[in-house]
């Protein structure tokens, strides 16, 4: 059968191809049926349609196994590893766009020809190089399958810098938005990007995607409320795994305050600095977790308010330039550097209202910690008005602190109970000059 379709790199295609495109495909692309998982949903609650476009990756052979049906003429401008994007519509089968460029040129072209009451993306197997980020939108699922892999494929030569800088790889900008099943490799740079990063949305759930070789930030969402970050694996980021932090600090969107945020079943190892940090985050819930191999403390709220920290495994912390007081397994402050202006002096600059239960906290210099640090580490004063304050620790289970079981720096209105220390020189911390109204008992230690 003759091509009758006229593909340019980077253009619309006005004519149907062949009706059969996605049956032939669909070993070869990945693609597969869609869960309730991936369906975008609206602002009803109602499930939105399927998808309403495949991004799938062609290396110029068609279905019948003929080579140059995708992409006629020239190879020029083609990604380099010799692959094209081609962006299906859904249900036909039609080909709406192509690019011999980078993978985010197609799904941006996918985002923006959603219906405006959204939709889903979904990308087939395979790799997809993306030489900047694509951005997506209001009611828009992004989902991957077997196999699908997003790459940073610009950035600084790892040669030449020790933290090559990189891009972001997918940008949220819109409410109830989805992102799953997506392995997010940063090829090696490790400075001013993120896997995935959300801003200003209402409605977000990042599920079952992997993080691998690098990002400054894995997963961030900064100004947002309703998130949901579930069953991700992220490994060896560069500064911070799951975070309300964003890159670069000291940034537009960093430490922006986010709300209701629930951070649950994920696996986050290899971190320089926090593991899960909960910066500027009110109406939290932070369980069933299991992070290891970070140099400050694994999962930290500093500040936070009115959250839950419940069932995490928290082990093998190894200090890197630890504050004042050292770095924990769990850690609950005030650190001034942490707060914008526009919350400094009010009571949302301070963590208060956060219960620690039921977690296990192993071989960690302090298990679970409560400070406060100030720009300047001569200002005692703020050790008294700004530490953190109305806080639960109970029922958890900490091994081989080296320096500390638990350890109240400063603090105000606390309960300390009911917890298991083993093997841990100091059990139980509390400095009696900047930590008051702290009630402990019944907490049981052993050697």
């Amino acid at each position: 059968m003759s091509n009758d379709t006229n593909v340019t790199s980077g253009r619309r295609f006005g004519r149907s191809t062949r009706r059969t495109f996605l049956g032939g495909l669909g070993a070869t692309a990945g693609l597969g049926a869609l869960t309730g998982l991936g369906e975008a949903r609206g602002r009803d609650a109602g499930a939105l349609s399927s998808a309403s476009y495949y991004v799938v990756r062609s290396d110029g052979r068609g279905p019948n196994g003929r080579g140059g049906w995708w992409n006629r003429g020239s190879e020029r401008g083609r990604d380099e590893d010799g692959a094209s994007y081609l962006v299906l519509e859904a249900g036909s089968g039609r080909v709406a766009f192509s690019t011999d460029g980078t993978a985010d040129e197609a799904f941006q072209y996918a985002f923006d020809e959603l219906a405006s009451s959204g939709g889903t993306v979904v990308a087939g197997g395979g790799d997809f190089r993306f030489g900047g980020p694509a951005t997506v939108g209001d009611d828009t699922a992004l989902i991957g399958q077997q196999g699908t892999r997003f790459v940073v494929a610009d950035g600084e030569d790892p040669a030449t810098t020790d933290e090559p800088s990189g891009h972001d790889l997918i940008r949220v900008r819109g409410d109830d938005a989805t992102v799953a099943n997506i392995e997010f490799d940063a090829n090696g740079t490790q400075l001013d990007n993120h896997a995935v990063q959300a801003d200003d949305c209402d409605g977000l759930l990042v599920a079952n995607t992997r993080t691998v070789d690098g990002f400054q930030m894995a997963i961030s969402f900064s100004r947002c409320t309703n998130v949901q970050v579930v069953g991700n694996e992220v490994l060896e980021p560069n500064w911070y795994g799951i975070t309300a932090r964003a890159a670069p600090t000291g940034g537009e969107r960093d430490l922006r305050r986010s709300e209701n945020v629930v951070v649950a079943r994920n696996y986050v190892a290899g971190v320089t600095y926090n593991n899960i940090a909960t910066y500027n985050v009110s109406n939290f819930t932070i369980y069933g977790n299991v992070v290891e191999d970070g140099g400050h403390s694994l999962i930290a709220c500093s500040p936070a308010q009115q959250g839950a920290i419940v069932g995490n495994v928290c082990r093998d912390l190894e200090e890197y330039a630890p504050d004042p007081g050292g770095e924990a397994g769990i850690e609950i402050e005030y650190k001034e550097t942490h707060v914008r202006e526009e919350i400094a002096g009010t009571p949302l600059a301070r963590s208060y209202d956060i219960t620690i239960s039921g977690n296990q906290v192993d071989n960690c210099p302090v298990g679970v910690l409560a400070r406060t640090v100030p720009a300047d580490a001569d200002d005692e004063v703020a050790r008294e008005t700004e530490r953190p304050y109305s806080f639960t620790v109970t029922g958890n289970a900490i091994s081989d602190a080296a320096d500390a079981g638990i350890r109240i720096r400063s603090g105000e209105a606390g309960v300390v109970a009911t917890n298991t220390i083993r093997n841990s020189p100091a059990p139980i911390e509390i400095d009696d000059t900047y930590a008051v109204d702290i009630q402990r008992g019944l907490n049981a230690t052993r050697e």
